[in-house]
């Protein structure tokens, strides 16, 4: 097989937010024999990596590795990727397993040679069924012989002809190919299901059982055996189809896994352009809000108002559905300091404008609930979690005060959308002191 092939890796799969089809490119194995290239497959890593959209520019998980031919146009291989996470020590030992497999083979040939030939001699005529007629072109071979076979039939009809004491070379030799391709691809590429199909089903099921591998490779063996043994109905029927049952369940898991992967970074899409939206309403709302008063307010700016805060409203909904996929970052909230501070004669702040109001402060929490002393209503809450109370707190407020500092960015958010919606105003502080908090406000008020 001297054939040259130049084989191109790809990442490939549709964008998660515009529905692009995008392939980025991984690595050039360059011109090679395929012999030297299944054992450059054997050293090289491909890295999994998102894939950045060419048309829309979003990051999305790769749905594809594809093995292209690039002297014959081909795309060799294309298989799907599995996000499921494995950890680094078991990575590691399933590529060393890999590695290693022609010492390990090596080292336990003999006995691996042993048990296959006393599995065929067990049951001959079933065991030479599943040879075609090259096998058993080089079975004779083997012994000395060069019968003219004619066809498969015809050279199945001949094996069963071999003399007992001839039987153990012939077999060796009749399945000389089979187990070079079980050693030279390893497990981590074995494919059972086409196996069976070209090889037979019981010597397949024998190799996939039997072939030395390195312990942190056995999990696949299991996931094979599995696939293997579905209808089995000897001995150890029920163990057998037990196993194929957990493998099925495993593979609907990872396809389950994938889909909501996927599903995840699409919803992450939607909710940035839900939020950008929403930032355009509250900024146009700002400012409006920031013109100067008029008198005589115009029924299309009435009207236009009317639907921003609509809109405003429509897009708060919508994100307060889309929001529990999204992962927040939890902030540690400030604890509100109540001491009023006295700096010489500095005289105490005028905080006239505040009286009869009440001041939402989000961000932050009281160790005591006392009010006295201030002339509003003071609300307190840390904006970690949207329960009743932070909802509360919004719409009792006559202002609304957020904590930069220990606030997430939903929590402000849900702030600036309820201060525009309900024309109430929004300060943004980074003060923790209570006394110093008013202050600011009541300037600012």
């Amino acid at each position: 097989m001297n054939d040259l092939v130049h084989m191109h890796v790809y990442f490939t799969g549709r964008c998660t937010k515009c529905k692009h089809y995008n392939e980025i490119f991984v690595y050039d194995y360059g011109k090679m024999t395929y012999e030297e290239q299944d054992a450059a497959m054997d050293h090289v890593n491909h890295p999994v990596v998102p894939i950045a959209c060419s048309k829309c520019g979003a990051e999305y998980p790769a749905e594809h590795i594809v093995y292209r031919e690039m002297l014959r146009k081909v795309d060799a291989v294309k298989q799907a990727i599995n996000h499921d996470y494995t950890d680094p020590e078991t990575s590691a030992a399933i590529l060393e397993g890999h590695e290693k497999r022609f010492e390990i083979f090596t080292d336990r040939e003999k006995e691996f040679w042993a048990a296959f030939t006393d599995y065929a001699l067990d049951n001959w005529q079933a065991a030479v069924s599943e040879l075609a007629r090259t096998e058993v072109n080089a079975g004779f071979v083997a012994l000395g012989k060069s019968p003219t076979l004619k066809s498969d039939l015809h050279a199945r009809r001949e094996a069963q002809k071999v003399a007992q004491a001839d039987r153990r070379s012939f077999w060796h030799s009749a399945n000389a190919e089979f187990v070079k391709e079980l050693l030279e691809i390893g497990a981590m590429g074995w494919v059972p299901v086409d196996y069976a199909k070209h090889y037979g089903a019981n010597r397949t099921r024998f190799g996939i059982m039997h072939f030395p591998i390195a312990e942190g490779l056995e999990d696949l063996r299991t996931k094979y055996i599995g696939l293997l043994f579905k209808r089995e109905r000897g001995d150890n029927a029920f163990l057998l189809r037990r196993i194929g049952q957990l493998s099925d369940t495993a593979h609907k898991q990872t396809v389950k896994y994938n889909k909501l992967l996927r599903q995840l970074d699409e919803q992450k899409h939607i909710i940035a352009n839900l939020q950008d939206k929403l930032g355009a309403a509250n900024a146009q709302i700002y400012s409006l809000s920031d013109q100067k008063p008029i008198t005589d307010r115009s029924k299309d700016d009435i009207r236009r108002i009317r639907e921003l805060k609509s809109f405003v409203a429509d897009l708060l909904e919508e994100l307060r559905k889309l929001r529990p996929n999204e992962p927040e970052d939890v902030l540690e909230p400030a604890v509100l300091d109540e001491e009023i501070s006295s700096e010489g004669n500095v005289s105490a702040p005028d905080l006239s404008t505040l009286d009869g109001k009440t001041v939402a402060i989000i961000g932050g929490y009281r160790s005591r609930r006392d009010n006295s002393g201030y002339p509003c209503d003071i609300i307190a809450h840390d904006g970690r979690k949207h329960d009743p109370d932070f909802y509360d707190a919004l719409k009792q407020a006559d202002i609304i005060v957020v904590l930069t500092r220990f606030i997430s960015h939903a929590s402000e958010l849900e702030a600036k959308a309820t201060a525009a919606q309900d024309d109430k105003p929004i300060h943004y502080i980074k003060e923790t002191n209570i006394g110093s908090i008013l202050n600011i406000v009541a300037q600012k008020n």
